[in-house]
């Protein structure tokens, strides 16, 4: 009887470890860091869900003072994530950001409103610690703000999702 509930629970534990990286849904923590300029580093929240082994669809929301922004980006992962715990990625997404600041005009302050339309793109690499269904993550990313029609290469991004089913 104890054999058979041990078996029974090496088996549990064993499929749940062996095959955590089948879990399609991850929701986590994210930032969005300017190495030049820390003012608009920005954190949040995001979600991401894996279409196959190779790529996925997350979504993000994060800010800081007086900005936010809304994003979803499609990643492709060179190698297979049932055969490694270590991957290297490509993005490309869209984000829609909300700006709002208080400009000065002489004496009198004036309520400012942008929202910019930005494409991205980025490299990164990631990590995921199967008996703990976590995943880490960093990359380089570069925005393209279509509204101004500037590039700004300056970022990186950093993150941590819990796989849930």
């Amino acid at each position: 009887m104890i054999k058979g509930i041990l078996t029974f629970i090496t088996i549990v534990v064993f499929t749940s470890v062996a095959f955590g990286q089948e879990h399609n849904w991850a929701f986590g923590f994210y930032g969005d860091v300017n190495v030049k300029a820390a003012r608009e580093n920005s954190f949040g929240v995001q979600a991401k869900y894996d279409l196959n082994n190779r790529s996925a669809l997350q979504a993000q929301v994060h800010g800081r003072s007086s900005f936010v922004s809304v994003g979803a980006d499609y990643l492709f992962s060179f190698l297979n994530k049932r055969n490694s715990d270590f991957n290297v990625f490509l993005g490309v997404g869209v984000a829609e950001e909300f700006v709002r600041f208080q400009k000065e005009e002489e004496i009198d302050y004036e309520l400012v409103k942008d929202d910019l339309f930005v494409l991205n793109g980025q490299l990164g690499v990631s990590y995921y610690f199967s008996p703990v269904k976590l995943s880490v993550y960093g990359g380089y990313k570069v925005k393209y703000i279509t509204t101004d029609e500037k590039f700004k290469p300056n970022y990186v991004t950093l993150g941590v999702r819990y796989h849930l089913w």
